[in-house]
């Protein structure tokens, strides 16, 4: 039977088995520092967000993912002697994000009881566990590098689907976003010079920027809709109507300082 020609070939050599490229030291910090910061300054800015909210910053899922991935390679697996204290760290502050996640994570889940959510949180935290160790050791990647680079992308997409799912900025902040978008883009940089004939990297960091970006756009357009400034820093809470922790709905205080704004306007007439 005839078949049309293969577009492409594959690798003589599976780029999985290349190993990093030779790169200055100080070129690799450069990148990487303001990537930890970014992400630091995320982290920081999503949980002091949560607690003024009462609503977790950083979607669920992906905390549980995230404290899994840090977990194993800072504690269980085998990795560069540079790379695991910085795993470590992160897996610290993933903890106290946890925290927030089991106080705050279940009215993201209004249909489901604390109890089961609780049980979800730590269920998913064991299987991404096990998820980790084994695909580090089937692809040899001692560096995490891709699974890591895979979570990115699933992290950008679930503050997208957070934002939806809400219908509200509730819990959610620009700074966060933009922080998030730098750690994620000089993540991608730091990749790329460590593994430059790596071109899934390329295309999954592509990724990431365009859906960060993408974010950035609709959490602005949500805050402003509001009736908000999306770089106010003690921003009012907003709440979808109905919402389990009886905080005042998107938009309500506006209207009310309006209504108010005209009984004195009649009264004064």
């Amino acid at each position: 039977m005839w078949f049309p020609p293969a577009l492409f070939d594959l690798p003589d050599i599976a780029p999985v088995t290349l190993p990093e490229a030779d790169r200055p030291s100080w070129l690799f910090w450069i990148l990487m520092g303001p990537c930890a910061s970014g992400w630091l300054v995320a982290y920081g800015l999503a949980i002091y967000r949560a607690k003024l909210d009462k609503r977790v910053g950083i979607p669920v899922f992906v905390v549980e993912v995230n404290l899994a991935w840090e977990f194993t390679l800072s504690l269980i697996l085998d990795q560069a002697d540079v790379q695991r204290p910085i795993n470590l760290s992160w897996f610290l502050v993933d903890c106290f994000i946890l925290r927030q996640t089991l106080r705050y994570g279940w009215k993201d889940y209004p249909s489901m009881s604390r109890r089961t959510f609780r049980w979800m949180v730590f269920g998913v935290i064991a299987w991404s566990a096990v998820f980790h160790i084994m695909t580090t050791y089937e692809l040899k990647d001692a560096t995490g590098i891709y699974t890591g680079t895979g979570l990115n992308v699933f992290l950008s997409l679930s503050f997208i689907f957070m934002l939806h799912r809400r219908g509200s900025s509730l819990g959610q902040s620009m700074y966060v976003a933009l922080a998030k978008g730098i750690g994620s883009f000089f993540a991608g940089w730091t990749v790329l010079v460590m593994y430059p004939g790596h071109h899934l990297f390329i295309f999954l960091f592509l990724t990431v920027w365009t859906i960060d970006a993408t974010y950035c756009v609709l959490l602005y357009r949500k805050v402003r809709e509001e009736g908000r400034s999306p770089w106010a820093w003690n921003r009012p809470p907003a709440e979808v109507p109905g919402a389990p922790d009886g905080l005042a709905t998107a938009g309500s205080a506006p209207r009310q300082e309006k209504q108010e704004a005209a009984v004195r306007s009649t009264a004064s007439g």
